[in-house]
């Protein structure tokens, strides 16, 4: 119950902090254009939000339903929500990329790790993890290598995304600070290609 508690707390944290980045002006902005920090917040949503509320309703509701829908929201954050910053972005190669390595490697090295890492009532739900392993498995330490790397990879690969679809558009804006003596102002850049 204390982890559950725990869950919830930082499920509404993300939201919070999720809506307050979203409220900040943009400058410059044109429909056309993509925003590498909607990018970001688009991975970063997709893949902690359904992870938390996942789990969350795996331990906490006793319906074996919804604790079936819990852990398939749980695995889709794992696998698709990284990658949802590239797809933003119409990056299908870097993204679909990405959740390839962590569905095609990552799942079945970790296949059997599920009750370990998620909770008894996730892998009970799910029927596939029938027997006990130790953390410091090779098999699980590659999986999780994997699945850890190539969720930073797309997230942090979004700005390139997002900088590739701007530059296939023709034009780029793009809001900086430049720093004069102490004081840092506002810059705003635009490059067209013919």
């Amino acid at each position: 119950m204390r982890l559950c508690k725990y869950l919830l707390g930082i499920l509404f944290l993300f939201t919070w902090f999720s809506n307050s980045v979203m409220a900040q002006p943009e400058l410059g902005r044109s429909r056309y254009l993509k925003n590498v920090s909607e990018a970001r917040n688009r991975a970063l949503t997709n893949t902690f939000l359904p992870i938390v509320t996942g789990i969350t309703a795996a331990n906490v509701f006793e319906n074996n339903t919804i604790q079936t829908l819990g852990s398939a929201l749980a695995i889709y954050g794992l696998v698709m929500g990284p990658s949802g910053g590239n797809f933003y972005a119409e990056d299908y190669l870097r993204g679909g990329l990405g959740v390839a390595a962590r569905a095609g490697i990552g799942y079945f090295m970790l296949l059997d790790a599920t009750r370990e890492l998620m909770g008894k009532e996730v892998a009970k739900t799910m029927t596939w993890d029938n027997e006990d392993v130790k953390i410091t498995d090779t098999k699980i330490l590659i999986g999780t290598g994997v699945f850890v790397g190539t969720i930073v990879y797309n997230i942090i690969s979004s700005k390139a995304s997002v900088n590739e679809f701007n530059r296939s558009k023709g034009y780029q804006v793009e809001l900086t600070g430049e720093q004069v003596g102490k004081n840092i102002y506002p810059a705003l850049t635009a490059s067209v290609q013919f």
